[in-house]
């Protein structure tokens, strides 16, 4: 559980774009469909084919030092863009 924070959270510096990311994008969304739930499905595609774009675009091994590293990172920004989304869509 530890390792989770540490990679996930306190040592992820990008997760404040993914938060505002998440933020706007469900706004946006909200305002074009009207519906809470499309708006929050929406932030949580487009956080995870982010996620993956960049697995295949970056060295995440030379960048975050291990695949699992990667792995916690992508999870703490999918979790802060959802999070976000929730929260404006509340």
């Amino acid at each position: 559980m530890n390792s989770l924070f540490k990679y996930a959270v306190y040592r992820n510096k990008w997760l404040w774009f993914h938060i505002l990311g998440g933020g706007i994008l469900a706004k946006l969304a909200l305002a074009i469909f009207k519906n809470g739930q499309i708006a929050v499905d929406i932030v949580l595609l487009s956080a995870i084919l982010w996620e993956i774009f960049e697995y295949f675009k970056d060295d995440v091994e030379k960048i975050y030092g291990s695949k699992k590293r990667f792995f916690l990172d992508a999870l703490g920004d999918i979790a802060g863009a959802l999070i976000m989304a929730t929260i404006m869509v509340i």
